[in-house]
C-alpha cells in the first residue's frame, strides 16, 4: 500500500491516506510528500472516525477513486462514494470461513468496483465470496521498484560472510516455518556431499531463529549456514542477491498460513538470481517453473532435495533461468507495467 500511495504521487495524482495509528511503539511516522491521516481509539470508533474522514475528502475535494488493503477496511469507506477497489492478498480469505464471516466478506465485496488478487492462487480463494458481487477480479501481481546495484561497500560485507566459498544459496524472508528454511537445512548434508563448499546465507528475523539454529546443529551443517540477521537496506539486499547462485524459499501451507504470491522471488529475480519455490500458494506467478526455476512440494524433503541438487549441478541452467528471471521481472513486475492496471481498477 506504501508503494501504490507513493506510485500514483510520483505519476502525479494527489494522493491522501487514511490509516490506523502506528502501532509499534516508539516508531516515526512515514515521511510522505502526501497527507497521512491516523486514526487512534476503539475499532468501532476509529472506523466511524475514519469514514466520516474519508466522506469529507470524497465531497469535499472530487475524489476520483479508493483504494482498500483489504475486504476489512471496506468498512471505514463510505457507501456511494468513489469507485473502490479491494486489494486481495490471500490470508484474508479462509479455506473454511464461518457463515457469519463469508456473509461480511460478500457484503464488502459488493461495494466494489474491482477486487485486485495478488496472484491467481488469490483470485480462486476470493472466488467462493463472490456471489452476487459485480465486480470482476483482477490479478494484478505486487510489483517492485527498480532495484539498484549493490555497492562495494555491501558487497565486501557479503564477501566476508560468504569468506571464499561457493556456490551460494540465500533466503531473504520472514523466518517462519512456511518459508522452508528448516527443508533446506536438511537438503544439505547430501548436497554438500557434491558441493563442499556450499555456503547458506540466511537473511531474516522472527520467531522461528532459535529452532532454525538449532536445526543447523543438530544437521552438522552450521558451519554453511550464516544467519544474517533482518536484512532490511535495500543495499545490503542489492549486495546478498547480487552474490547468490541461487534463492531458495520452497514455501508450503502451515494451517491456513500460505505464500500469497511472493516478492523475495521477484527481487532475486531481478539480480539474476533463479529461485526454488514452493508450489502451493501464489508463488507460481513470481517463478516460472522452468524458466525462470523450479517449484516444488515445499513439505517434501525429497521434492525440496531434488530441485536445489538439480541448480546446483548444472551451472547453465541456473544461468538461463537466471537471465529469464532478470527479463521477466523487468518486463512484467515493476511498477511501470501495473500503475496502469491499478488506475483502471478505479476506472481511470
Amino acid at each position: 500500500m506504501t508503494g501504490l500511495a507513493d506510485q500514483l504521487s510520483f505519476s502525479g495524482l494527489k494522493v491522501e491516506v487514511f490509516a490506523d495509528h502506528v502501532h509499534l511503539k516508539g516508531a516515526a511516522e512515514l515521511a510522505r510528500p502526501y497527507p497521512i491521516h491516523r486514526f487512534g481509539s476503539i475499532r468501532p470508533l476509529r472506523r466511524f472516525m475514519k469514514r466520516r474522514a474519508i466522506a469529507r475528502a470524497v465531497q469535499e475535494r472530487g475524489v476520483l477513486g479508493l483504494f482498500a488493503d483489504s475486504w476489512k477496511s471496506v468498512a471505514a469507506a463510505p457507501a456511494n462514494g468513489a469507485p473502490l477497489a479491494v486489494l486481495a492478498h490471500g490470508t484474508e480469505f479462509p479455506l473454511e470461513a464461518s457463515p457469519d464471516k463469508a456473509l461480511r466478506i460478500n457484503a464488502a465485496l459488493k461495494r466494489a468496483r474491482a477486487i485486485v488478487a495478488s496472484s491467481h492462487y488469490t483470485a480462486g480463494l476470493v472466488a467462493p465470496f463472490m456471489k452476487g458481487v459485480e465486480a470482476e477480479i483482477v490479478v494484478i501481481n505486487p510489483p517492485i521498484a527498480e532495484l539498484p546495484a549493490a555497492p562495494p561497500a555491501a558487497l565486501a560485507q557479503i564477501d566476508a560472510a560468504i569468506a571464499g566459498r561457493g556456490p551460494v544459496l540465500a533466503t531473504l524472508a520472514r523466518l517462519e516455518p512456511r518459508k522452508g528454511i528448516d527443508a533446506i537445512l536438511r537438503a544439505l548434508p547430501a548436497l554438500r556431499e557434491k558441493h563442499p563448499g556450499l555456503v547458506y546465507l540466511v537473511a531474516g528475523a522472527g520467531a522461528d531463529l532459535a529452532r532454525l539454529r538449532a536445526l543447523a546443529t543438530s544437521l552438522s551443517v552450521d558451519d554453511c549456514v550464516v544467519f544474517l540477521g533482518q536484512v532490511t537496506e535495500i543495499e545490503k539486499k542489492a549486495a546478498l542477491l547480487t552474490r547468490s547462485d541461487i534463492f531458495g524459499m520452497p514455501s508450503r501451507r502451515t494451517g491456513n498460513s500460505v505464500e500469497g504470491f511472493g516478492i523475495s522471488y521477484v527481487e532475486a529475480a531481478w539480480y539474476g538470481v533463479p529461485s526454488v519455490a514452493g508450489d502451493d500458494g501464489g508463488a507460481a506467478d513470481a517463478v516460472v517453473n522452468e524458466r525462470t526455476g523450479l517449484l516444488c512440494d515445499g513439505a517434501n524433503d525429497d521434492a525440496v532435495r531434488g530441485a536445489l541438487s538439480r541448480l546446483l549441478d548444472d551451472e547453465a541452467l541456473r544461468k538461463n533461468f537466471g537471465a529469464a528471471a532478470a527479463d521477466l521481472a523487468r518486463a512484467k513486475h515493476t511498477w511501470s507495467a501495473a500503475l496502469p492496471r491499478y488506475l483502471a481498477a478505479i476506472g481511470r
